[in-house]
């Protein structure tokens, strides 16, 4: 069973905001949904999912499977503004992989909510003996490649047309990739950093 007894954790901004980082939650399903419906149009595209779709979004909260999917969320005065997941399988010859996916409001982007979100998801994967994490990306998302650069992540490949959007465009995807340890460690470097200077 995958521990999270240390969340709900309390995280400030560099305005003094403080956030609350903890898991999913079944009383969540109509933030959440909320939530999604208020992102971009152009940026909902890139979800697997019509994440506008009530009955996704219910089946997300009620019946996905912790012990391969951890999610995480982060909300502001009982609001949701972020939500992020480590995916595990059980494949024999994968099962060292972790991907991880996730999305920040955009009224709330430039607070390094995603680095924040993204180093628990990796304390999490440290525990579960994972070796490498994985995030897909759209060739679009420029400034999400450039965020996950930034911190030591490496663009392994890129596959031409290889996603299709919700509106029936191809997309080439980018498979960006980090081993556990050094992601882990440059991620607690920019959040000590973050919070010791307000940067």
């Amino acid at each position: 069973m995958i521990d999270l007894s240390a969340f709900p954790k309390t995280r400030k901004l560099k305005d003094g905001k403080e956030i609350i980082i903890r898991s999913l939650e079944k009383t969540d399903e109509d933030k959440l949904l909320r939530f999604m419906k208020a992102l971009p149009t152009d940026e909902r595209m890139y979800f697997r999912d019509d994440v506008t779709d009530p009955a996704v979004i219910h089946k997300w909260v009620y019946e996905t499977d912790t012990s391969q999917v951890i999610p995480l969320v982060a909300t502001y005065n009982g609001e949701l503004i972020s939500s992020w997941s480590l995916h595990l399988t059980d494949l024999f010859w994968t099962r060292h992989l972790a991907h991880i996916r996730g999305i920040v409001a955009p009224e709330y982007r430039g607070y390094r909510i995603s680095s924040k979100m993204v180093y628990e998801l990796l304390t999490i994967a440290g525990d579960l003996n994972i070796e490498r994490v994985v995030i897909e990306l759209a060739a679009q998302q420029k400034r999400l490649l450039a965020r996950f650069t930034n911190i030591g992540f490496q663009l392994e490949a890129v596959l031409k047309d290889w996603a299709k959007d919700h509106s029936g465009q191809y997309n080439d995807l980018l498979i960006l990739t980090m081993k556990l340890e050094p992601a882990w460690k440059k991620l607690e470097e920019l959040i000590l950093d973050y919070e010791t200077h307000g940067g």
